[in-house]
């Protein structure tokens, strides 16, 4: 473990400000910034690789912070300014972290499974939001595609608050990538549906049956799902609402389907 004095806005601040800031720097080095003490914690708990610990010379640490100091390779102590220039949070947090990209793990085979994807998610927000909910809905797989938000976004993470650290994630690259992973489910799951959610659907989300292994489909918060999910889907559904409400927002949306696929299971 090196420990290193920042004093001032140097080269290695500024490389640090843009693992925050920048996605092309950080797939480029393979690290992530990340705040909050939950978030830390869930990311220890669950064998995630710390970089650096970052940390004010005027905090007096907690007993915990001091505690997990060691795991990292690299400490950098920093001003009181250029910590704050950090911190997103009103009260500076206490310690802040960079951890080291896994690669994308292998997709988990259990009995019944609940995969999800995310089509082209837009908005930091509500990937974080969704990825929570996941966790808290037994999600066993998250796939996200096309043009989307970096999965490794500090304001993703936040928002997970730790989840992040707990799901596996993988990004479909192609439409041809998609189609043989569903066959390759579909072999191992013949009884695997794919269900899409749209407005235009004429079936409730309450009708449709998820006792079986199901891969449910999430559309972008502009535009729904794309043309290519909605044609290969083998059926579709909408939440339903009073008259007058045509959406949700897309995390909301996405937790009540999956809300609704843990109700009908634990019957």
């Amino acid at each position: 473990m090196e420990k290193l004095y920042i004093g001032k806005n140097n080269a290695t601040f500024q490389q640090i400000l843009a693992l925050k800031n920048n996605r092309n720097k950080r797939m480029q080095l393979g690290l992530f910034f990340v705040e909050g003490v939950q978030n830390i914690k869930d990311a220890i708990a669950n064998s995630w690789e710390i970089q650096a610990f970052l940390y004010s010379e005027k905090t007096n640490l907690s007993k915990w912070a001091k505690s997990v100091l060691n795991l990292a390779k690299d400490i950098y102590i920093l001003t009181d300014t250029l910590m704050k220039e950090l911190s997103d949070k009103v009260d500076t947090s206490e310690i802040l972290a960079i951890i080291k990209m896994k690669k994308e793990k292998n997709i988990p085979m259990p009995a019944n499974p609940v995969y999800i994807l995310l089509d082209r998610p837009s908005k930091k927000g509500n990937l974080g939001t969704i990825i929570r909910s996941c966790d808290a809905f037994n999600v066993d797989h998250i796939f996200y595609s096309g043009h989307s938000v970096d999965i490794f976004d500090h304001e993703v993470i936040t928002a997970s608050m730790g989840s992040f650290f707990k799901m596996n994630i993988s990004f479909i690259h192609s439409n041809n990538e998609f189609v043989e992973l569903i066959k390759s489910l579909k072999s191992y799951y013949p009884n695997l549906q794919v269900v899409a959610t749209s407005l235009q659907s004429n079936n409730l989300l309450q009708d449709c049956d998820f006792l079986n292994p199901t891969l449910l489909l999430i559309g972008n918060e502009t535009n729904g799902l794309c043309k290519f999910y909605n044609d290969i889907a083998d059926k579709s559904v909408k939440i339903e609402m009073r008259k007058g409400i045509d959406s949700l927002n897309i995390a909301c949306a996405t937790t009540v389907c999956l809300y609704e696929i843990e109700r009908q299971r634990k019957l």
